[in-house]
């Protein structure tokens, strides 16, 4: 078989012999020539001539049938196509750096960009998975002042709004609660509601199995309920017979009457039990605020007439009630905004960060092309020069392009796939939950992916076109990839780094101030002390939230069982743990002292064991904690926290003091303050520490989950297993559930500020990375331009440091341009995270000038070693090629 890449070495022999790639590309050429002609009946010998007119006189010289055959139809063409593919395949194999830099750029800026548009449309854009859901409303009580300030309902508002307003075609009111199964295998805590029996129906959901409640069962006395499919398939095992079976509920027995779809979250999905409403004699006060509620609106009816009316409503209520609602009103939120007030913004945050990533990529891409087609210039030329014409050219590099287009776009499909599973976990890891979505279907957005993958390919066929259309046929091949083109696509390049560095600097400050956030976040002190305090969570059910406890030995079991523990410093319980943003809020009336209309005293509830303030590291200020004084019978008592005794006790000894829950009138027993202890953060390091706690010992008051803390000597983890046990002997039938420590709570309140800063960080990670590899690139590219300038700077006396200079000033003058342009675009779309930076400005100058410097030293470090390869320059040899 002929070796035609000998035939084409021969043909230049005694003259500049082209590159190996060229050599490649003009054998396969005169290959297709000869096969022609062998086709057409011509012999060996006249095949053989007519490739040598081919390399000495270009394709114009060749018979008009041949070159006809040689070109047309449909074999022919897809033969040169898949001779195309083979030698961009073996260029591209050639040049592994290039490759991979390419194929991972790509796959980076399309897999990150898939999976952040995937996240936001299927939270953001996608409809709630009930029927109609533009018609559902959130119902809320707010300030009437700043009706922003929201809050959750009383019972009796509730089904005034639910009766007096007529755009609402229906209501559902609801409570979050704990639930207990204790039959059917081990002892387990689910969570679960109480709610009324329209929700089902203003939602628009059928139960997979059996039926939902009726408005009978509302009342209390009807043990019923319905289960999610998950528990259904779980503990029972998915059983058909599953309607009509009793099962053991907070030790009662209940009926399962129903079994929701698989699809059905509501409103999360941790709930997986619904029992009746079932309003009680405690639910029956207008400050008791305890609900979550919603409606659908009728047809025809729109969001703000509805609202009009709502407000009326409310008005009135003002009126009729000035003590409890004097300063209230109501308002109405769509559905689909329920839990997204703070997600949302993150979202948006992180989608311009990410296309600010896609881009920074498609410009690196542009950058990587348009250097090895300058490298590439003298090749062009000599192709060009033998015949090559530019549709010939622009076909081999189309087909590079869109090679490394394809293993880029498969690359990017794996990314996007394994972001869009991390992001899943990180939603569930740090936001929480997110109302009536399940986080775990989020999935790729074709569309999203197709479209990235499109504007990738776009970009390398464009990049990748740019040097043939400045190329000319006779172009001097000396002077080829030196002047003329070469000039311009120096500072195409200049310009590509420039912007690359630029986009670069805005993702990187934003990633900057939501660091400089936390930061400050972090050194907010919570109030108590985190460390090595084990939490530990068990369900304790009762009947009447506010009454007297089932258990009244309970803390003494505690105390007795995990505080005899080896290693156990001390331990207490209490109803809502602090930094959780778990809280229910009671009003109550002082003594001696009538509030003005509408400014009832309230302030937040909790129901502690001895020991608990202790084991916190709460200090306490003034009086006692709880302790055997305070039993089920003794005269009743409370501590409360430093900003209540501020807000209602100004300037007075509050120990003593007593007050009542509820209205002055109510049968409530009267409570005497016996301590003050320090505010804690409630709702986060960046709650205010002003908000009002009262604390009520568990023995006088019961809740029906607590929360035991338990401060170790050493590592809390260490002690779970002895603790969960010592509980466990309390009562098997009560399951003992989350076992984690304070530290971690602590860092999981802030954990919708952490979400945005890890993928920021993550974002500006990789820019940073593409910036330095495309100043590298082009850094690298003109010290190859200017290896002739150097050596002879070099041989008429120029030092390393000169040529060193010389070199990192002219890469630094793109990156200097870049840093200036980022930093305004900075300070603009930093704005865009004002909600959730804390107590920094967008246009934090300190951030700024350290993220522009890291990017200066960047730069000054891509431009070293190029720069160090150019001091390297042999003048004696550039004078001789010259």
């Amino acid at each position: 078989m002929r070796d035609w890449r000998l035939f084409v070495r021969q043909h230049f022999q005694g003259r500049q012999v082209p590159s190996d790639q060229a050599i490649d590309e003009l054998a396969q050429h005169v290959e297709e020539i000869w096969r022609a002609a062998r086709d057409s009946g011509r012999s060996d010998a006249e095949a053989l001539d007519l490739a040598r007119a081919q390399l000495r006189n270009g394709p114009a010289r060749l018979p008009a049938n041949m070159v006809s055959e040689a070109r047309q139809g449909p074999a022919a063409v897809a033969l040169a196509a898949w001779r195309d593919v083979r030698h961009a395949a073996r260029l591209l194999r050639g040049r592994p750096g290039f490759t991979a830099v390419a194929v991972v750029t790509l796959a980076l800026g399309i897999g990150a960009n898939t999976a952040i548009f995937s996240v936001v449309r299927s939270l953001l854009l996608e409809p709630l998975p009930f029927t109609d859901p533009d018609r559902l409303v959130m119902l809320w009580e707010a300030d009437a002042q700043n009706p922003a300030r929201t809050t959750i309902l009383s019972a009796p508002n509730y089904q005034d709004f639910s009766k007096g307003v007529k755009a609402f075609e229906r209501t559902g009111v609801w409570e979050y609660e704990s639930f207990n199964f204790s039959g059917d295998g081990e002892a387990e805590r689910v969570q679960g509601l109480r709610v009324s029996s329209s929700t089902f129906q203003m939602l628009g959901v059928a139960p997979a199995l059996g039926r939902t409640f009726t408005p009978e069962e509302d009342a209390p006395g009807h043990d019923v309920a319905v289960i999610g499919y998950g528990l259904w398939q779980r503990r029972f095992g998915g059983r058909s017979d599953i309607v009509g079976r009793t099962t053991r509920i907070n030790g009662k027995p209940y009926e399962i009457i129903g079994v929701m779809p698989a699809s059905f979250r509501f409103p999360l999905d941790a709930t997986v039990v619904w029992t009746p409403i079932a309003f009680n004699e405690e639910d029956q006060g207008r400050n008791s605020h305890s609900f979550l509620a919603a409606a659908r609106l009728k047809q025809g009816i729109s969001f703000a007439a509805a609202q009009a009316e709502l407000t009326a409503l409310a008005r009135a209520l003002a009126r009729q009630y000035p003590e409890s609602n004097g300063k209230n009103t109501a308002t109405i939120t769509p559905m689909t905004d329920q839990g997204l007030q703070q997600l949302r913004p993150t979202l948006l945050a992180l989608m311009g960060a990410v296309a600010l990533v896609l881009a920074i990529a498609c410009v690196n891409v542009a950058n990587l092309l348009l250097a090895q087609s300058t490298a590439r210039g003298r090749e062009f030329a000599i192709r060009a020069a033998i015949g090559a014409s530019r549709g010939r050219l622009a076909a081999q590099m189309m087909t590079e392009a869109l090679i490394i287009a394809a293993l880029g776009g498969a690359a990017g499909v794996a990314v996007a796939l394994g972001c869009t599973r991390l992001l899943a976990e990180l939603l569930r890891g740090t936001i929480g939950a997110v109302p009536f979505r399940d986080v775990e279907a989020i999935h790729v957005d074709r569309l999203v992916l197709a479209f990235t993958a499109g504007l990738s390919l776009l970009t390398g066929l464009v990049f990748g076109l740019a040097p043939i259309a400045g190329l000319r046929r006779g172009s001097d091949l000396k002077a080829s990839g030196d002047r003329g083109t070469t000039g311009r696509m120096t500072v195409m390049r200049g310009v590509l780094v420039g912007t690359e560095v630029a986009l670069a600097l805005i993702v990187l400050v934003g990633a900057g101030l939501m660091v400089k956030s936390l930061v400050k976040l972090l050194r907010n002190d919570p109030g108590l002390d985190p460390s090595n305090v084990l939490v530990v969570t068990m369900s304790l059910p009762q009947p009447d939230f506010y009454g007297p406890p089932v258990r009244k030995t309970f803390c003494d079991a505690v105390t007795e069982r995990v505080g005899s523990l080896p290693g156990v410093r001390a331990v207490g319980a209490i109803s809502h743990l602090p930094l959780t943003g778990m809280n229910a809020g009671r009003s109550f009336s002082i003594e001696g002292k009538t509030p003005p209309p509408g400014e009832n005293a309230s302030a937040s509830y909790r129901l502690t064991c001895p020991g608990y303030f202790e084991a916190m590291g709460i200090r306490l200020l003034q009086g006692r904690d709880f302790d055997a004084r305070d039993a089920t019978e003794a005269p009743g008592v409370a501590i409360i926290n430093e900003a209540t005794a501020k807000r209602y006790w100004p300037g007075e000894d509050p120990i003593g003091k007593r007050f009542k829950l509820g209205r002055r009138e109510s049968p409530s027993p009267w409570m005497t303050v016996v301590g003050v202890v320090a505010n804690t953060r409630n709702f986060g390091l960046d709650d205010d520490t002003s908000r009002r706690l009262i604390f009520r010992p568990y023995s006088q008051s019961a809740w029906p989950v607590m929360t035991i803390v338990a401060k170790t000597a050493a590592d809390p983890a260490g002690f779970a297993t002895g603790v969960r046990s010592a509980l466990q002997r309390i009562d098997p039938d009560l399951p003992v559930n989350l076992t984690t420590t304070m530290t971690a709570i602590e860092r999981a309140s802030t954990g919708s500020r952490r979400f945005p800063l890890e993928l920021l960080g993550a974002f500006g990670a990789v820019a940073l990375a593409l910036a330095i590899v495309g100043v590298y690139g082009v850094v690298s590219c003109l010290v190859n331009q200017r290896t002739r300038e150097i050596g002879i700077r070099v041989a008429l006396g120029a030092r390393r440091g000169q040529v060193m200079a010389l070199v990192v000033s002219g890469a630094m003058r793109p990156v200097l341009g870049g840093i200036a342009a980022g930093g305004i675009g900075a300070v603009f779309a930093a704005r865009l995270l004002g909600t959730l930076l804390y107590d920094v400005q967008p246009g934090d100058p300190a951030v700024l000038g350290t993220i522009g410097g890291v990017l200066a030293l960047a730069g000054i470090a891509a431009s070293l070693v190029p720069g160090m390869r150019a001091t390297r320059v042999d003048p004696i040899t550039v004078l001789r090629a010259e």
